[in-house]
């Protein structure tokens, strides 16, 4: 059989492709250097990352991964880890992290970054309402975006986050910023369906919906859904398997400080060496501290990412934006993901029934404070938006998270300014579950020097340059 030009390099591009994702190959993942890396993090950006690594030395076994996160749920005392909605409900609580607990939607066409729309329809006129917002009884009244003023007024990280906004928005745009997030979420997609990833494929997570319907009633395809927690746990569970000898897992330790080794002259090449981090030291809840050295590092702790940077003095302009979950079921079984009435939110809907009754995830809202407590007036507005579309209601659960927004509203991925050996992977927002594989993906190929599959230069850490605020 004999294939004209056009259809010879589209299967030539498809086997390039296959072929540059492939995790034993490669020219540095072959090298036989051996590498301790650090990764501080336990969810869904710090797994992915500790996957791609992993896989990509797969061959030569030239990488070792210590993984390091006080919340994260270490399955090596477990065999048999919560695979069930049931099971998470009851043995680990998680409403407050949100790669254990989000809003389930899995959207790469949620694409377009808050730095795009209009600053006085989407900062200016809600920061304005805020102001009265927090007084206001009305629970569908109340701004999509709210601003808890009295809170950030003393908050110096919100004028820094507040300042690389404006400078994202105003100077420092790339063009065609909405095609910036349109890859990572595609690629996202293509790493959760790659046929050559066994691991991966062999996570029951729940996918289930096709498709989202907008506000408008028109179709997306393409999106879908999942549970995230499932995921990230049934990922631990195999990187524990399949790579035992060269990944540990240091859970219910959280970071004290940071090891820097401070070089100041210059290489072989006349180059002036960049500072680098030694060691990590943690502490656990009995207080006990521990120092671990490694070569490289991987700062992927979501909203812990800036005060972490901050020690270091590394731009890392995330802020944490609070949302709102709710679980709920529903007589009407349907099998799409929907857009909630004026765009507060999705109701996105589980490959799970109760009594018959298919439940749905329900999650919206932007408010920019630090209470962590659920907000009646949001859980009562979502609720009510749901109805529109679904009968029968009944609310199973309702909760609120801190997810961590860059100033871009742009995934922040690779090295870190000033630091040879320091990578940051964070920023993901409210698409993290939308995001995480294909960044951790993106990450560990910029850590081995292997060809990118998606233009890393967008969601770089130099784009905020050397400004620290």
């Amino acid at each position: 059989m004999y294939l004209s030009s056009a259809a010879s390099e589209a299967v030539a591009s498809a086997l390039h492709k296959i072929a540059s994702r492939s995790l034993t190959s490669s020219s540095a993942a072959t090298s036989q250097k051996k590498q301790h890396i650090i990764i501080l993090g336990g969810g869904i950006a710090g797994l992915s990352t500790a996957r791609y690594l992993l896989g990509h030395t797969q061959q030569h076994r030239n990488v070792n991964i210590t993984l390091i996160d006080r919340n994260v749920v270490d399955n090596n005392n477990n065999t048999q880890p919560s695979s069930t909605y049931e099971e998470q409900q009851t043995e680990y609580p998680h409403f407050s992290t949100p790669s254990r607990r989000n809003g389930n939607v899995l959207c790469p066409s949620l694409t377009i970054p808050w730095t795009t729309r209009s600053l006085f329809n989407e900062a200016i006129k809600p920061a304005i309402k805020s102001v009265f917002a927090f007084n206001n009884n009305q629970a569908d009244d109340r701004p999509a975006i709210t601003f808890d003023w009295k809170s950030l007024m003393s908050d110096r990280s919100m004028y820094s986050f507040a300042t690389h906004y404006l400078l994202q928005k105003t100077i420092y745009k790339p063009p065609k910023q909405h095609q910036c997030n349109k890859s990572i979420l595609e690629y996202n997609m293509e790493c959760l369906d790659d046929p050559c990833d066994a691991l991966v494929q062999s996570i029951d997570y729940g996918r289930f919906a096709q498709g989202t319907q907008l506000v408008d009633g028109k179709m997306v395809e393409g999106d879908s859904s999942g549970d995230v927690g499932l995921f990230c746990r049934g990922l631990l569970r195999g990187l524990q398997c399949e790579f035992d000898d060269r990944f540990v897992v240091r859970s219910e330790e959280s970071v004290d400080s940071l090891v820097l080794t401070e070089d100041h002259g210059n290489n072989d090449n006349g180059q002036q060496h960049q500072d680098s981090l030694s060691a990590v030291v943690t502490v656990d809840r009995n207080g006990i501290k521990s120092t671990i050295h490694a070569d490289q590092f991987v700062i992927a702790l979501g909203n812990e990412s800036r005060p972490l940077c901050n020690k270091i003095q590394v731009p890392c302009p995330i802020y944490p934006v609070k949302g709102h979950l709710v679980t709920i079921s529903s007589s009407v079984d349907c099998i799409y993901n929907i857009t909630l009435p004026n765009g507060i939110g999705y109701a996105a809907p589980m490959d799970h029934k109760v009594n018959g009754r298919r439940l749905y995830r329900l999650s919206g809202f932007v408010d920019f404070t630090p209470n962590k407590e659920p907000d009646q007036h949001r859980i009562d507005a979502l609720v009510n938006a749901a109805k529109i579309h679904l009968d029968d209601v009944e609310v199973i659960d309702a909760s609120a998270c801190h997810r961590p927004f860059s100033a871009d509203d742009r995934p922040i991925i690779g090295p870190a300014a000033k630091f040879g050996n320091v990578y940051l992977c964070t920023g993901f927002g409210s698409r993290g579950w939308s995001v995480g594989l294909g960044s951790g993906s993106l990450l560990a190929s910029l850590i081995l020097g292997l060809p990118c599959n998606v233009d890393p230069e967008p969601y770089l850490p130099r784009r905020f340059g050397a400004r620290y605020f």
